[in-house]
Parts: structure tokens; C-alpha cells; sequence
């Protein structure tokens, strides 16, 4: 099994979708019973021993960010100010000298958080394979993601078939990344511009028949909420325990 030394935990986006709670407070400080919904997912990292270094940006009310993992006074915890916006992509560029290109990186949307089934990670570790994928990403049926919305098509982004990945435009698929994934890296190198989203990698990776090269996916058995909208933050209070 793999064993993961770094994460990185993007929380530099702006949260415009659930103003009016992020006039003031960036979205990862929002509270969900209490507690911010960036903490989860550092409570979650933190059960994984072998994860020394925990890398957290920010861009968008970034000082706030900044000052609440000081109170935290966890020192794996490393602080990526951005200094303009770079999407997440651009993220991990601009974090690059943060990072140790020749280990596995496991990433973390900070809008997302799971619970009961924290040994998803070793799903994860257990499932990487550098010599088969560059990106594997963790997966969840549309209809198990809590707060998705889905795509203009009304489905997920992603199907499995095989053990392999497929991406196919212009149709349902049943698959939704929910924001865990671990990386090689050293895709950075191919990085299109300083401003860029990780979905350019999936986009390009797609190739005939849909089967996407190099990139994997693996079903995850934790419950996930995607805490994207107002609403959603209201109704995740009364189902999140």
C-alpha cells in the first residue's frame, strides 16, 4: 500500500454560489455543527499517520484562512498565501516549491466533507498505482453525493467499466468525483498556464472511446456532502452527525 507524506487542501474560491454567507467569511471557515468545514478534512488527514505535511491555500479572504490554522497549532500545517486568483490548478503551481514532486500527493476540495468511512484514503492508497495512472480520483454515484447538483445533463462527469476510467461528452454518465484524489506531482510540468483548473487534465486525458489515459477512478464508500450552495449548508446541518 502506498503511504501518502503530503496533502494539499484547496481553499482559496470565493464561494460566490453561497453568498451572502461568504460576504465576509471564505467558504472553508463556513460552519457545519459547529465546526469549519476546512477542520473536517483536516481532522481527516491528520488520522493518517504516515501524512506529515499538510498544505492549505488560500486567495479569497485568505488572511482569515491564514489566522484560523495558526489557532489550530498544528505543525504540519503549511500555508500557501495566493497572491491573485489561479483556480486549482494554478494552485498546486504556485505551491510547487511546498511540494515534494517525487511522492504521491493526495488532494482535498475544501467544500467537501465525509464522514464514518475515514479509511477511504486507504482505498485510495491501496488502489495507486504510478506505473498504471497519474491521477486517481475518488468516485461517488450521482445520486450517493450529497448536495451535488449535477451537470447540465443531469448526471456525473465520470463511468467505470473494466477498471478503467471513461469520460464521454454529451451523456449521462453515473460517476461524480467528490473532491479526494491523489496525483503525481510531476503533471505540473505539463501545466497549461499559472491560471488553470485540475479539470484540464481530465479534459485532455480523454481518448478514444472515452477511456481516459492515465487517469483512474475508484468508488469510495464514506458518505459525502458537497457543501456548495446556502441551502445546501442548511440541510447538511440536519443530516451531517
Amino acid at each position: 500500500m502506498t503511504k501518502l507524506t503530503q496533502a494539499f487542501i484547496f481553499a482559496a474560491g470565493r464561494g460566490d454560489r453561497m453568498r451572502p454567507l461568504t460576504d465576509s467569511i471564505p467558504k472553508p471557515l463556513v460552519k457545519i455543527k459547529g465546526k469549519a468545514i476546512l477542520d473536517y478534512a483536516i481532522e481527516k488527514l491528520d488520522q493518517v499517520a504516515s501524512i506529515k505535511k499538510i498544505i492549505v491555500n488560500g486567495f479569497y479572504l485568505a488572511e482569515q484562512i491564514e489566522t484560523h490554522l495558526k489557532n489550530l497549532n498544528n505543525p504540519k500545517i503549511v500555508f500557501s498565501h495566493e497572491l491573485e486568483k489561479v483556480e486549482t490548478g494554478g494552485g498546486l503551481v504556485f505551491a510547487r516549491d511546498k511540494l515534494d514532486e517525487n511522492k504521491p500527493l493526495l488532494t482535498v476540495n475544501g467544500d467537501v466533507i465525509w464522514q464514518e468511512y475515514s479509511s477511504d484514503i486507504d482505498l485510495l492508497c491501496n488502489t495507486w498505482d504510478p506505473d498504471e495512472c497519474d491521477i486517481l480520483l475518488g468516485l461517488k454515484r450521482v445520486e450517493d453525493y450529497v448536495g451535488y447538483e449535477g451537470n447540465i445533463y443531469g448526471g456525473g462527469d465520470f463511468e467505470i467499466g473494466g477498471g478503467k476510467l471513461y469520460r464521454f461528452p454529451d451523456s449521462k454518465m453515473r460517476y461524480v468525483f467528490v473532491g479526494l484524489q491523489i496525483i503525481n506531482p510531476k503533471i505540473l510540468d505539463h501545466a497549461p498556464s499559472t491560471c488553470f483548473s485540475m479539470s484540464h487534465f481530465y479534459k485532455s486525458a480523454v481518448g478514444e472511446g472515452g477511456l481516459m489515459h492515465r487517469i483512474k477512478g475508484v468508488e469510495l464508500k464514506g458518505k459525502y456532502f458537497h457543501i456548495g450552495t446556502e441551502m445546501v449548508v442548511k440541510s447538511t446541518e440536519d443530516s451531517f452527525s
